[in-house]
């Protein structure tokens, strides 16, 4: 017991202090043509923001940098006081790292540990007084975390090239991923505005409108 026990220290520490490489997929992304939210002139689309968390805990899917990532949008706008809201949802599941665990554990961390993340991720745009949804997106999307010493060069290098990877110590969270997302939504609600003039129109106008806190 005594033994199982500090196995189980040595894999936490290690775990730790070792690096994490994240790498992160849409479903579908490549079959998509993004398109640019430059092309929606005008006010931007102001909205309420309800993030819906899975557990007390974030993940790398629902965590407080997703108000940054949508800060950042030229499409959106953060307003506590909007009549437009958007809540955001995440069911998440993750694959255990099975024996490549033992393994990382055995070689100090020098074999890789994997672990695989699958999730699904709604943005629903709702009318914030009947309730009544205007649309939902949902995106699929998938992880994968490799802790091991040998990460090292790849989490230093490959985000120059690749905006769907990044690393660190702390693999609970990420930034890249819930980029991904916003990106993802962004876009596909810009085609939807290009495509609908009455659904910008209703959005901003909704968007526009205050309630009373």
């Amino acid at each position: 017991m005594k033994f199982v026990i500090r196995c189980l220290f040595s894999f936490l520490f290690l775990s730790f202090i070792s690096c994490n490489f994240h790498y992160f997929a849409l479903a579908n992304e490549s079959n998509q043509t993004p398109v640019d939210p430059d092309k929606i002139t005008g006010d931007k689309i102001r909205f309420h923001l309800i993030r819906v968390e899975e557990s007390p805990k974030a993940n790398l899917y629902n965590s407080p940098a997703l108000e940054f990532e949508l800060a950042k949008s030229k499409l959106f706008k953060l307003s506590r006081t909007s009549k437009l809201n958007l809540t955001y949802t995440t069911k998440t599941g993750t694959d255990s790292a099975g024996i490549s665990a033992v393994m990382f554990l055995l070689t100090l961390g020098i074999f890789p540990s994997f672990v695989e993340t699958h999730s699904n991720v709604t943005f629903t745009l709702m009318d914030r007084e009947d309730k009544k949804i205007i649309r939902d997106y949902t995106y699929p999307i998938q992880g994968r975390r490799i802790v091991s010493w040998l990460t090292i060069p790849f989490y230093i290098l490959l985000p120059i090239f690749s905006d769907s990877v990044d690393g660190g110590s702390n693999f609970e969270t990420s930034n890249v991923s819930l980029r991904m997302l916003v990106e993802a939504f962004e876009s596909d609600l810009a085609k939807d505005c290009l495509e609908n003039p009455e659904l910008l129109e209703t959005l901003r106008n909704k968007g526009n409108e205050s309630i009373d806190l």
